[in-house]
């Protein structure tokens, strides 16, 4: 049986790369019968549960703005929205949900499939308000189902193919449209805030949940990755293409780090392909840069944006004099 115990490592953090804990630590489990511990990790004002393998509050430690923007613009969109309901696709252990949830209760629903994360889930939802309520599923094209086995887990993310399998069987794991999960859950479909972060599908459930995006026009907060598939650059720019269609002129980019690099509002077509250049110079080169997250905003939240592009622009200012720079410039 194996025991479990408290183990205090001190680990060159170049040792995590960019997928959580190093490798040996895995190596050590299995030899010797040691057991992992989970975690308690604070957000907001929730303590959550965490794996043990989960890198959040490794890379928040290290990186002060990693997963962290989405709190503030989950607040924004409640300053002018007060009664509004989200959605949090890829939910994982709740951990977005706490962040959403950090300065008031919103009605939020917490899309999440993957049995390896559900418990973690369900126990971090108890802790949280009683409007925050879960929907064990995968999100996907179209219905269906896939394997366990399908499954690519590991250090705190999970990936699972965009187009379920058809046929029955044990331990599949269901997949749902966007449309069919806010038909059984209705009070979510006028939701004011959709984050994405499925790890490679983000891209088809924008391009196939489009008609429900362009009729409410919520504020979006999805993961962009090029990378992830071969297919990656078309469906980022068909997916761009379409938001713009559907109304979104704003468009806000931030690396994995979390630092916000620009708004985007013209030639959008052109701005993108520049930053799928600069990710796949990464993947090239030598990466440090994995993947961008995208806020978009359409025209009927304009404020937000503009609001937002200048808490950035005001915070950043505000570190840099603290550094001693001026912000001026010398005419």
């Amino acid at each position: 049986m194996a025991r479990s115990i408290s183990l205090t490592l001190t680990i060159p953090y170049k040792s995590f790369g960019a997928t959580g804990l190093p490798q040996y630590l895995y190596r050590w489990e299995k030899r010797l019968g040691v057991e992992l511990v989970n975690k308690t990790y604070t957000v907001g004002r929730f303590d959550l549960t965490l794996p043990h393998d989960h890198p959040l509050d490794v890379y928040q430690s290290r990186y002060r703005l990693y997963d962290w923007i989405l709190g503030e613009i989950a607040s924004l969109v409640i300053s002018k929205y007060p009664d509004a309901a989200m959605i949090d696709i890829g939910a994982n252990v709740g951990d977005t949900a706490a962040l959403i949830c950090r300065s008031s209760d919103v009605r939020l629903l917490c899309i999440e499939g993957n049995p390896n994360f559900l418990p973690f889930l369900r126990t971090n939802l108890s802790k949280l308000p009683s409007c925050v309520v879960a929907v064990e599923c995968f999100i996907g094209t179209k219905s269906g189902s896939v394997p366990l086995d399908a499954l690519l887990t590991g250090a705190g993310t999970a990936s699972v193919p965009a187009t379920p399998a058809v046929s029955g069987g044990d331990h599949q794991i269901p997949v749902r449209t966007l449309q069919e999960v806010l038909a059984a859950n209705p009070g979510f479909d006028q939701a004011r805030l959709i984050k994405i972060d499925t790890d490679g599908a983000d891209f088809e459930i924008l391009i196939a949940s489009i008609n429900i995006i362009r009729k409410h026009q919520p504020v979006l907060f999805f993961e962009y990755d090029p990378t992830f598939r071969k297919d990656g650059i078309r469906l980022a720019m068909q997916a761009i293409t379409k938001l713009e269609d559907a109304g979104y002129h704003y468009f806000f980019c931030y690396d994995n780090f979390g630092h916000f690099l620009r708004m985007i509002s013209k030639d959008v077509n052109s701005q993108f392909m520049d930053i799928n250049r600069y990710i796949m110079s990464h993947l090239f080169f030598g990466r440090q840069i994995y993947y961008f997250d995208v806020c978009a905003f359409s025209e009927r939240d304009k404020e937000l944006a503009l609001r937002l592009l200048t808490f950035h622009r005001n915070m950043l200012d505000e570190f840099i004099i603290r550094g001693g720079s001026n912000t001026s410039i010398n005419k």
